[in-house]
């Protein structure tokens, strides 16, 4: 009975989270695409800023915390009423720190009325999100992951009828946004009748000191680790926000969903594979090396073959999604479409340490590239603005692949791999720089992008061969 329920179980898993995951974040996706088609790109330069600094935000009361939940109710299910309310006691603290935040920092560090408005707004959904993601890591931990899409669903739809309704009556942009909080209010409050009526939580439990120090001390790391993933993710806004207007800032905005699309669906696919390549980490060096090199190899030229074609229908890509308004955004995707297949790399690469347990060297890369990133976002923004700005961001992960591969160089099993990804990048990066330091200003420099992209394919073919079925159903074999 166990091997004809289990597959059931985890395909209705994996659907629901996949389908959850891509339904919250296309809710967040369509008021960009509303926002910028109704008010132009100087009201997207505003909710792009404002959606920055919330993402962070975010990342405070969810310290971990839910990835503690999911470990600790997976292996003593019977523990869920100290966890979940002491898990709740620690979402207070962290949460009413995040109002005290918001409020001082949006007075005094926030001048412009329109991102300050916008910035309150997101903020309070931010409450309500990570109180709804305390109720999901109860679902993760038990595997009922279809009480997460349901949640994520009518967070979508209540999002979607609210924005139509207040563009039907005129209202005004921060009326339409609005609708976020709305709809993640609707979220937490179906999480938490879920959880009364499935899982019987119980009373309030008395504060347990013991249970509050392992969390402190599981949740440090995981936190940290999110954190610097937030801040290279939205280092770039936010810079540029301090140099540029909301006009120049939505139009880089609108270029920058495109690295930011990347990294989530790299980080929903390495959520699938994450437990085999856990196995294979621990078992036979040979089979966990092919795997890392089918999964790096053929995730970069996938994603490398997308960026090109970015690169080329740039001024048509943008205009289909975000409206004419944001066309002459098209030169800062063409800068920014070298970073897809990097920051493709970036993510599996971090799981891949994180599968073998080198916690102190994931986090010593991301912390030293989000202070890079930030370093490097100043300086070149201050000088070229937003071009500057996209090339900082272009360093940034370039800068992660290389610490990131020269970890891999070390590791015996998987010494090629890393070898060849090193003389790629170095060799195409070499002749493109060659190629602006000879003859292109920054303002032309963008053919010189696509040039690297097609040298990065090139000596991926030319180092590691064409894709194989073989290296295909490696990736898909159920039986490792």
């Amino acid at each position: 009975m166990l091997s004809r329920v289990t597959p059931r179980r985890i395909l209705i898993n994996v659907a629901a989270i996949f389908g959850g995951e891509a339904l919250a974040r296309l809710a967040t996706f369509v008021m960009a695409v509303v926002i910028a088609r109704r008010f132009g790109s100087v009201a997207l330069g505003e909710y792009g800023y404002a959606l920055a600094l919330a993402s962070i935000l975010l990342l405070v009361p969810d310290f971990g915390l839910h990835l503690f939940t999911v470990r600790e109710l997976s292996a003593s299910s019977e523990r869920l009423q100290p966890i979940f309310w002491n898990v709740h006691r620690m979402k207070l603290i962290l949460g009413g720190a995040v109002v005290l935040f918001t409020l001082f920092f949006g007075s005094w560090g926030v001048p412009d009325s329109g991102r300050r408005i916008l910035f309150y707004i997101l903020a309070a959904r931010v409450i309500f999100q990570t109180f709804s993601q305390a109720s999901m890591a109860v679902f993760k931990a038990y595997e009922r992951m279809h009480f997460i899409a349901v949640q994520q669903f009518v967070n979508a739809v209540l999002v979607v009828l609210w924005a139509g309704a207040a563009l039907a009556l005129h209202a005004s942009m921060p009326v339409v946004v609005m609708g976020l909080i709305a709809g993640q209010a609707v979220e937490t409050l179906l999480g938490w009748q879920f959880i009364r009526r499935h899982f019987s939580p119980g009373i309030p439990s008395p504060w347990d000191a013991r249970i509050a120090r392992t969390m402190v001390v599981a949740c440090l790391p995981i936190g940290l680790t999110a954190m610097f993933q937030a801040v290279i993710l939205r280092i770039d806004v936010l810079v540029l926000g301090h140099f540029a207007s909301n006009r120049t800032l939505g139009q880089f905005q609108a270029a920058a969903w495109f690295p930011v699309g990347t990294f989530l669906a790299a980080s929903l696919l390495m959520s699938v594979v994450f437990p085999k390549l856990s196995r294979l980490s621990r078992g036979e060096a040979s089979q966990g090396s092919a795997y890392v090199k089918s999964l790096v190899k053929n995730g970069v030229l996938v994603t490398g073959a997308v960026a090109l074609l970015v690169w080329a229908t740039a001024p048509t890509l943008l205009a289909w999604l975000f409206g004419k308004d944001l066309t002459p955004a098209a030169g800062i995707l063409r800068l920014l479409a070298p970073i897809l297949p990097l920051t493709f790399l970036n993510t599996v690469l971090f799981y891949v340490l994180v599968a073998t347990r080198r916690q102190a060297v994931y986090l010593g890369i991301l912390g030293a590239g989000a202070v890079a990133g930030a370093a490097l976002s100043f300086y070149l923004t201050s000088a070229y603005g937003p071009a500057g700005c996209a090339i900082a961001d272009g360093a940034r992960e370039f800068l992660i692949s290389a610490a990131y591969l020269l970890c891999l160089v070390r590791d015996e099993s998987a010494q090629k791999v890393g070898t060849a990804f090193l003389k790629v990048f170095g060799g195409a990066t070499l002749v493109t720089a060659a190629g602006l330091r000879l003859g292109a200003p920054l303002h032309h420099s963008e053919p010189w992008f696509a040039v690297w992209m097609i040298l990065v394919l090139a000596g991926t073919v030319c180092l590691l061969g064409f894709p194989s079925r073989g290296e295909w159903r490696l990736l898909t074999d159920d039986s490792l």
